[in-house]
């Protein structure tokens, strides 16, 4: 077995073995080569650090007999003046353990040269085309989450993700007294991306945020899906059903234009969304988790 850092003749072959290990993930669809090129751009690119985001990224390959067995891509981002390592994304063939913990050896030991005191394996969504916003590590990749916490990494965080295929409501009146704003904006998406809120007296007391599959993924199947990422209902006002009224007004709107299915999403400990998106007729279809290692407290002498 080989470890090279990655160089764009890796293109296709590394394509083809991220569109194979994902395959069962929720809201993975294939790609293309040219979609994974734009998340290498900056490999291998010191970067200025006023940019902001990841800098200074590498992309270390596992080779055997010309095929991949696993990858991982590492960065460096700045939180508050200090430089914390990022894995953006880890990955290994089932069954390849030993070009798994390769891989994460020599990723850990690029981001310790930098003098780093913690590494976070997939603090946000880890490439634009990989699952919808908000997620990390999916349970889908149960041998990655596996091999990290062997490795000394602890869950801190993550988000649970809520289905609903095909559909169907019956219309609601609203609960209480409310004027409703419909706002529709195209992005990347086929279709567009809708906000709905309610407004009692000229004031704002509930919002609803969704958007097109199509803006993390370019697959024709995505773009049937939206995503609601944000539902909020101010204080006064919760408890009252509006939450559940604005949910259900945003899926007969989406449905209009012709979306067929919906997904949402909560904090892994947000027991109360989740006890709600389950009775409104969601399911969950996936839990994605961020993880943490601390190699050392940051120095506080002067």
């Amino acid at each position: 077995m080989e470890i090279v850092q990655y160089t764009p003749d890796l293109q296709t072959p590394l394509t083809h073995f991220y569109n194979r290990l994902t395959a069962d993930v929720p809201h993975c669809y294939r790609i293309k080569e040219e979609e994974f090129a734009i998340e290498m751009r900056e490999i291998n690119r010191k970067a200025d650090k006023t940019e902001g985001g990841p800098h200074s990224e590498t992309v270390f390959v596992a080779m055997q007999n010309g095929a991949v067995q696993a990858f991982i891509h590492v960065g460096l981002n700045q939180i508050r003046e200090e430089d914390i390592g990022i894995i953006r994304f880890l990955g290994y063939e089932r069954g390849a353990r030993y070009a798994g913990q390769a891989v994460l050896e020599k990723g850990e030991a690029y981001l310790k040269a930098f003098k780093v005191t913690r590494i976070f394996a997939f603090k946000s969504r880890a490439y634009r085309f990989y699952h919808l916003a908000y997620a990390s590590l999916s349970d889908a990749l149960d041998h990655v989450q596996a091999l990290l916490g062997f490795n000394g990494y602890r869950r801190y965080s993550g988000w649970v993700f809520f289905d609903w295929e095909n559909y169907d409501i019956i219309p609601t009146s609203p609960p209480i007294p409310v004027t409703l704003s419909v706002n529709w904006h195209q992005e990347r998406g086929e279709r567009p991306d809708c906000t709905i809120k309610a407004y009692q007296d000229d004031e704002q007391i509930g919002e609803c945020c969704s958007v097109s599959g199509g803006e993390t993924s370019n697959h024709a199947d995505a773009q049937d899906w939206f995503h609601t990422v944000w539902l909020g209902i101010e204080d006064e006002f919760q408890g009252q059903g509006l939450g559940h009224y604005l949910l259900q007004y945003t899926l007969q709107e989406m449905k209009k234009i012709g979306y067929r299915h919906a997904a949402i999403s909560t904090g892994w400990d947000d027991y109360r969304a989740q006890l709600f998106y389950s009775n409104c007729g969601y399911q969950v279809v996936d839990w994605t988790y961020e993880y943490e290692k601390v190699l050392s407290e940051r120095s506080t002498s002067n």
